[in-house]
Protein backbone atom coordinates (compact mmCIF):
# COMPACT_ATOMS: atom_id res chain seq x y z
CA UNK A 1 0.00 0.00 0.00
CA UNK A 2 1.27 3.47 -0.86
CA UNK A 3 -1.47 5.35 1.00
CA UNK A 4 -3.48 4.67 4.12
CA UNK A 5 -6.21 6.49 5.99
CA UNK A 6 -5.40 8.04 9.36
CA UNK A 7 -8.23 9.81 11.17
CA UNK A 8 -10.19 9.81 7.94
CA UNK A 9 -7.40 11.42 5.87
CA UNK A 10 -5.15 9.88 3.23
CA UNK A 11 -1.47 9.88 4.21
CA UNK A 12 1.52 8.29 2.42
CA UNK A 13 2.41 4.79 3.53
CA UNK A 14 6.13 4.97 2.77
CA UNK A 15 8.52 2.60 4.60
CA UNK A 16 10.02 4.28 7.66
CA UNK A 17 13.51 3.94 9.07
CA UNK A 18 15.64 5.57 11.71
CA UNK A 19 17.41 8.51 10.08
CA UNK A 20 20.71 7.46 8.54
CA UNK A 21 19.74 3.82 8.04
CA UNK A 22 18.10 3.76 4.60
CA UNK A 23 19.50 5.43 1.47
CA UNK A 24 18.59 5.36 -2.20
CA UNK A 25 20.54 6.39 -5.30
CA UNK A 26 19.83 6.52 -9.00
CA UNK A 27 20.88 4.15 -11.72
CA UNK A 28 22.24 7.29 -13.41
CA UNK A 29 24.60 8.05 -10.51
CA UNK A 30 27.23 5.74 -12.00
CA UNK A 31 28.45 6.05 -15.55
CA UNK A 32 31.14 7.15 -18.00
CA UNK A 33 30.77 10.88 -17.39
CA UNK A 34 31.59 13.36 -20.09
CA UNK A 35 29.62 16.29 -21.38
CA UNK A 36 29.84 19.40 -23.46
CA UNK A 37 33.26 20.35 -22.07
CA UNK A 38 34.59 17.14 -20.50
CA UNK A 39 35.60 13.73 -21.87
CA UNK A 40 34.06 10.41 -20.89
CA UNK A 41 36.54 8.86 -18.45
CA UNK A 42 34.90 5.57 -17.45
CA UNK A 43 33.10 2.57 -18.91
CA UNK A 44 29.35 2.11 -18.77
CA UNK A 45 28.48 -0.52 -16.15
CA UNK A 46 25.73 -3.10 -16.43
CA UNK A 47 22.90 -2.95 -13.91
CA UNK A 48 24.14 -5.93 -11.89
CA UNK A 49 27.46 -4.16 -11.26
CA UNK A 50 25.71 -0.90 -10.38
CA UNK A 51 23.43 -2.68 -7.93
CA UNK A 52 26.39 -4.47 -6.33
CA UNK A 53 28.24 -1.17 -6.02
CA UNK A 54 25.27 0.60 -4.41
CA UNK A 55 24.76 -2.26 -1.97
CA UNK A 56 28.45 -2.19 -1.06
CA UNK A 57 28.24 1.58 -0.54
CA UNK A 58 25.39 1.10 1.94
CA UNK A 59 22.23 1.78 -0.08
CA UNK A 60 19.03 -0.20 0.36
CA UNK A 61 17.22 1.21 -2.68
CA UNK A 62 17.71 2.22 -6.31
CA UNK A 63 15.68 4.52 -8.57
CA UNK A 64 15.10 4.68 -12.32
CA UNK A 65 14.12 6.90 -15.24
CA UNK A 66 12.00 5.21 -17.89
CA UNK A 67 14.80 5.85 -20.40
CA UNK A 68 17.22 3.74 -18.32
CA UNK A 69 14.79 1.03 -17.23
CA UNK A 70 12.51 0.72 -20.23
CA UNK A 71 8.97 -0.38 -19.37
CA UNK A 72 9.27 -3.57 -21.44
CA UNK A 73 12.52 -4.46 -19.65
CA UNK A 74 11.20 -3.74 -16.15
CA UNK A 75 10.55 -7.37 -15.06
CA UNK A 76 14.06 -8.60 -15.87
CA UNK A 77 15.64 -5.45 -14.42
CA UNK A 78 13.68 -5.89 -11.20
CA UNK A 79 15.06 -9.41 -10.87
CA UNK A 80 18.60 -8.05 -11.16
CA UNK A 81 17.83 -5.45 -8.49
CA UNK A 82 16.31 -7.99 -6.12
CA UNK A 83 19.05 -10.56 -6.72
CA UNK A 84 21.51 -7.85 -5.70
CA UNK A 85 19.67 -7.20 -2.44
CA UNK A 86 18.10 -3.83 -3.29
CA UNK A 87 14.54 -2.60 -3.85
CA UNK A 88 13.16 0.10 -6.13
CA UNK A 89 12.22 3.15 -4.08
CA UNK A 90 11.40 5.72 -6.77
CA UNK A 91 10.66 5.82 -10.48
CA UNK A 92 10.24 8.75 -12.85
CA UNK A 93 9.42 9.34 -16.50
CA UNK A 94 11.98 11.33 -18.47
CA UNK A 95 10.17 14.51 -19.55
CA UNK A 96 13.31 16.43 -20.51
CA UNK A 97 15.55 14.40 -22.86
CA UNK A 98 12.88 13.54 -25.41
CA UNK A 99 12.59 15.87 -28.43
CA UNK A 100 8.89 16.57 -27.96
CA UNK A 101 9.62 18.19 -24.58
CA UNK A 102 12.31 20.62 -25.72
CA UNK A 103 9.99 23.58 -24.98
CA UNK A 104 8.19 22.23 -21.93
CA UNK A 105 6.02 19.35 -20.72
CA UNK A 106 3.00 19.74 -18.42
CA UNK A 107 2.99 23.53 -18.80
CA UNK A 108 3.30 23.56 -22.58
CA UNK A 109 0.64 25.51 -24.51
CA UNK A 110 0.55 22.62 -27.02
CA UNK A 111 -2.06 20.04 -25.95
CA UNK A 112 -0.22 17.31 -27.89
CA UNK A 113 2.93 17.91 -25.84
CA UNK A 114 0.97 17.85 -22.59
CA UNK A 115 -0.76 14.63 -23.58
CA UNK A 116 2.57 13.01 -24.43
CA UNK A 117 3.90 13.97 -20.98
CA UNK A 118 0.77 12.56 -19.35
CA UNK A 119 1.05 9.32 -21.33
CA UNK A 120 4.71 8.72 -20.44
CA UNK A 121 3.91 9.45 -16.80
CA UNK A 122 0.94 7.09 -16.69
CA UNK A 123 2.94 4.32 -18.33
CA UNK A 124 5.74 4.52 -15.78
CA UNK A 125 3.38 4.89 -12.85
CA UNK A 126 1.86 1.61 -13.95
CA UNK A 127 5.33 0.04 -14.12
CA UNK A 128 6.11 1.44 -10.67
CA UNK A 129 2.95 0.03 -9.15
CA UNK A 130 2.60 -3.32 -10.90
CA UNK A 131 6.22 -4.35 -11.50
CA UNK A 132 8.73 -2.39 -9.43
CA UNK A 133 6.45 -2.15 -6.37
CA UNK A 134 8.03 1.29 -5.92
CA UNK A 135 7.32 3.46 -2.89
CA UNK A 136 6.84 6.76 -4.73
CA UNK A 137 6.98 8.62 -8.03
CA UNK A 138 8.90 11.84 -8.68
CA UNK A 139 8.17 14.43 -11.35
CA UNK A 140 11.25 16.56 -11.91
CA UNK A 141 10.17 19.68 -13.78
CA UNK A 142 12.90 19.11 -16.39
CA UNK A 143 12.10 21.12 -19.50
CA UNK A 144 9.05 22.83 -17.98
CA UNK A 145 10.14 26.43 -18.43
CA UNK A 146 11.19 29.15 -20.85
CA UNK A 147 14.40 30.28 -22.55
CA UNK A 148 13.37 33.78 -23.63
CA UNK A 149 11.06 36.46 -22.20
CA UNK A 150 7.43 36.02 -23.31
CA UNK A 151 8.24 32.33 -23.82
CA UNK A 152 4.90 31.23 -22.41
CA UNK A 153 1.75 32.71 -20.88
CA UNK A 154 2.83 32.58 -17.25
CA UNK A 155 -0.49 32.18 -15.46
CA UNK A 156 -1.56 29.55 -17.96
CA UNK A 157 1.71 27.65 -17.53
CA UNK A 158 1.06 27.05 -13.84
CA UNK A 159 -2.61 26.31 -14.42
CA UNK A 160 -1.87 23.76 -17.14
CA UNK A 161 0.76 22.10 -14.95
CA UNK A 162 -1.77 21.72 -12.15
CA UNK A 163 -4.42 20.43 -14.56
CA UNK A 164 -2.07 17.74 -15.86
CA UNK A 165 -1.14 16.65 -12.34
CA UNK A 166 -4.82 16.40 -11.42
CA UNK A 167 -5.60 14.32 -14.51
CA UNK A 168 -2.76 11.92 -13.72
CA UNK A 169 -3.79 11.46 -10.10
CA UNK A 170 -7.44 10.96 -11.01
CA UNK A 171 -6.32 8.26 -13.44
CA UNK A 172 -4.11 6.63 -10.79
CA UNK A 173 -6.89 6.50 -8.21
CA UNK A 174 -9.53 5.33 -10.68
CA UNK A 175 -7.23 2.64 -12.09
CA UNK A 176 -5.50 1.27 -9.00
CA UNK A 177 -7.42 2.66 -6.03
CA UNK A 178 -6.21 5.26 -3.56
CA UNK A 179 -4.43 2.64 -1.45
CA UNK A 180 -2.15 1.59 -4.33
CA UNK A 181 -1.62 5.03 -5.87
CA UNK A 182 2.02 6.09 -5.69
CA UNK A 183 2.73 9.31 -3.78
CA UNK A 184 3.43 11.89 -6.51
CA UNK A 185 6.30 14.18 -5.58
CA UNK A 186 7.26 17.30 -7.49
CA UNK A 187 10.99 18.10 -7.59
CA UNK A 188 11.55 21.82 -8.23
CA UNK A 189 14.48 23.50 -9.93
CA UNK A 190 14.88 27.20 -10.78
CA UNK A 191 16.62 26.69 -14.13
CA UNK A 192 18.55 24.19 -16.28
CA UNK A 193 17.80 23.00 -18.83
CA UNK A 194 15.49 26.02 -19.40
CA UNK A 195 16.69 29.49 -18.46
CA UNK A 196 13.71 29.76 -16.08
CA UNK A 197 11.84 26.71 -14.79
CA UNK A 198 8.53 26.18 -13.03
CA UNK A 199 7.79 25.16 -10.36
CA UNK A 200 11.15 26.59 -9.35
CA UNK A 201 11.29 26.03 -5.59
CA UNK A 202 9.42 24.37 -2.73
CA UNK A 203 7.12 27.35 -2.31
CA UNK A 204 6.04 27.10 -5.94
CA UNK A 205 5.47 23.36 -5.58
CA UNK A 206 3.20 23.98 -2.60
CA UNK A 207 1.38 26.69 -4.55
CA UNK A 208 0.74 24.32 -7.46
CA UNK A 209 -0.50 21.62 -5.06
CA UNK A 210 -2.89 24.18 -3.56
CA UNK A 211 -4.34 24.71 -7.06
CA UNK A 212 -5.43 21.06 -7.24
CA UNK A 213 -8.89 19.88 -6.18
CA UNK A 214 -8.84 19.42 -2.37
CA UNK A 215 -9.63 15.70 -2.71
CA UNK A 216 -6.36 15.21 -4.66
CA UNK A 217 -4.00 17.39 -2.62
CA UNK A 218 -3.23 14.66 -0.03
CA UNK A 219 -1.61 12.54 -2.75
CA UNK A 220 1.05 15.11 -3.73
CA UNK A 221 4.27 16.06 -1.97
CA UNK A 222 7.67 17.65 -2.56
CA UNK A 223 11.11 16.24 -3.29
CA UNK A 224 13.61 19.07 -2.67
CA UNK A 225 17.18 18.66 -3.93
CA UNK A 226 20.16 20.41 -2.36
CA UNK A 227 21.79 21.77 -5.53
CA UNK A 228 18.47 22.80 -7.07
CA UNK A 229 17.67 24.84 -3.99
CA UNK A 230 21.12 26.43 -3.87
CA UNK A 231 20.93 27.37 -7.55
CA UNK A 232 17.92 29.50 -6.67
CA UNK A 233 19.72 31.24 -3.81
CA UNK A 234 17.78 29.29 -1.19
CA UNK A 235 18.97 27.87 2.11
CA UNK A 236 18.17 24.19 1.63
CA UNK A 237 17.42 23.50 5.29
CA UNK A 238 14.83 26.27 5.19
CA UNK A 239 13.13 24.65 2.20
CA UNK A 240 13.06 21.38 4.13
CA UNK A 241 11.42 23.20 7.01
CA UNK A 242 8.78 24.74 4.74
CA UNK A 243 7.86 21.42 3.11
CA UNK A 244 7.74 19.72 6.51
CA UNK A 245 5.55 22.48 7.96
CA UNK A 246 3.01 21.68 5.23
CA UNK A 247 3.46 17.93 5.85
CA UNK A 248 4.67 17.48 2.27
CA UNK A 249 8.29 16.40 2.82
CA UNK A 250 8.17 12.76 1.77
CA UNK A 251 11.58 12.47 0.11
CA UNK A 252 14.80 14.42 -0.42
CA UNK A 253 17.65 14.31 -2.92
CA UNK A 254 20.90 15.22 -1.21
CA UNK A 255 24.08 16.32 -2.95
CA UNK A 256 26.52 19.23 -2.80
CA UNK A 257 27.44 22.31 -4.77
CA UNK A 258 29.00 25.74 -4.59
CA UNK A 259 25.95 27.32 -2.93
CA UNK A 260 25.40 30.05 -5.50
CA UNK A 261 23.46 30.50 -8.74
CA UNK A 262 25.75 28.27 -10.77
CA UNK A 263 24.67 24.92 -12.24
CA UNK A 264 23.55 21.52 -10.99
CA UNK A 265 26.92 20.21 -9.84
CA UNK A 266 25.64 17.02 -8.14
CA UNK A 267 28.80 16.63 -6.05
CA UNK A 268 28.89 14.25 -3.11
CA UNK A 269 26.86 15.32 -0.10
CA UNK A 270 29.14 17.16 2.33
CA UNK A 271 32.09 17.48 -0.03
CA UNK A 272 32.01 21.23 -0.67
CA UNK A 273 30.41 22.65 2.48
CA UNK A 274 30.28 20.30 5.44
CA UNK A 275 28.66 23.01 7.58
CA UNK A 276 25.66 22.95 5.26
CA UNK A 277 25.57 19.15 5.42
CA UNK A 278 25.38 19.26 9.21
CA UNK A 279 22.60 21.86 9.09
CA UNK A 280 20.63 19.65 6.68
CA UNK A 281 21.02 16.53 8.81
CA UNK A 282 20.12 18.49 11.93
CA UNK A 283 16.99 19.80 10.26
CA UNK A 284 15.96 16.33 9.09
CA UNK A 285 16.38 15.15 12.67
CA UNK A 286 14.44 18.04 14.15
CA UNK A 287 11.46 17.60 11.83
CA UNK A 288 11.38 13.85 12.47
CA UNK A 289 12.15 12.69 8.93
CA UNK A 290 11.92 8.89 8.86
CA UNK A 291 11.74 8.03 5.17
CA UNK A 292 14.62 6.77 3.00
CA UNK A 293 17.10 9.50 2.10
CA UNK A 294 17.86 9.92 -1.60
CA UNK A 295 21.23 10.80 -3.10
CA UNK A 296 21.63 12.33 -6.55
CA UNK A 297 25.39 12.57 -6.93
CA UNK A 298 27.76 12.03 -9.85
CA UNK A 299 31.33 10.75 -9.93
CA UNK A 300 33.96 13.46 -10.08
CA UNK A 301 35.16 14.08 -13.66
CA UNK A 302 38.47 12.30 -13.11
CA UNK A 303 37.18 9.34 -11.07
CA UNK A 304 38.38 5.96 -12.33
CA UNK A 305 36.28 2.93 -13.24
CA UNK A 306 36.77 1.49 -9.77
CA UNK A 307 35.51 4.78 -8.26
CA UNK A 308 32.15 4.95 -10.02
CA UNK A 309 30.20 4.58 -6.78
CA UNK A 310 32.64 6.58 -4.65
CA UNK A 311 30.53 9.77 -4.66
CA UNK A 312 27.58 7.76 -3.31
CA UNK A 313 29.73 6.01 -0.71
CA UNK A 314 31.37 9.26 0.37
CA UNK A 315 27.95 10.90 0.69
CA UNK A 316 26.89 8.18 3.12
CA UNK A 317 30.09 8.59 5.11
CA UNK A 318 29.62 12.36 5.22
CA UNK A 319 26.00 11.91 6.30
CA UNK A 320 27.21 9.71 9.16
CA UNK A 321 29.90 12.25 10.06
CA UNK A 322 27.28 14.99 10.10
CA UNK A 323 25.13 12.84 12.41
CA UNK A 324 28.09 12.60 14.78
CA UNK A 325 28.38 16.40 14.88
CA UNK A 326 24.64 16.68 15.47
CA UNK A 327 25.01 14.38 18.48
CA UNK A 328 27.27 17.03 20.05
CA UNK A 329 24.73 19.83 19.64
CA UNK A 330 22.55 20.32 22.71
CA UNK A 331 19.12 21.40 21.44
CA UNK A 332 18.41 23.22 24.72
CA UNK A 333 21.54 25.36 24.44
CA UNK A 334 20.81 26.08 20.79
CA UNK A 335 17.20 26.99 21.58
CA UNK A 336 18.31 29.42 24.30
CA UNK A 337 20.63 31.22 21.89
CA UNK A 338 17.88 31.31 19.28
CA UNK A 339 15.37 32.72 21.77
CA UNK A 340 17.84 35.43 22.78
CA UNK A 341 18.66 36.20 19.16
CA UNK A 342 22.33 35.65 20.00
CA UNK A 343 23.67 34.96 16.52
CA UNK A 344 27.32 35.25 17.57
CA UNK A 345 26.96 32.59 20.24
CA UNK A 346 25.09 30.32 17.84
CA UNK A 347 27.97 30.50 15.36
CA UNK A 348 30.61 29.98 18.03
CA UNK A 349 28.70 27.09 19.61
CA UNK A 350 28.23 25.37 16.27
CA UNK A 351 31.93 25.55 15.40
CA UNK A 352 32.86 24.22 18.85
CA UNK A 353 30.58 21.22 18.19
CA UNK A 354 31.97 20.83 14.69
CA UNK A 355 35.58 20.56 15.85
CA UNK A 356 34.60 18.76 19.07
CA UNK A 357 36.14 21.24 21.49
Amino acid sequence: MAFKKVNGKWVPDIPEFELGIAFSAGDWNQGPGGGRFTPAMRHELDLARKVANLSMAGCKFIEFHDTEALPDDAPKLLKIVEDGGLKVHMCTANLFKRPEFVNGNFGSPDPKVRQAAINYTKEYLQVGIEIFKANLYVYWTGSNGINVPFGVDYRGAYERTAECLAMIMDWQINTFGAERALPFLVEPKPNEPPAWSYPGDVGEVLAVISMLPPRLQPFFGANPETCHSQMGGKRFAMELGLAAAKKKLWYVHLNGGSENPKFDEDRAFGDINFTTAVEIVWTLREIGFRYPVGLDVQPLPGDRNDQQVESVARSLRNFDRAMTVCDRIDPKILAEYQLDGDQASISDYFVSCLVNE
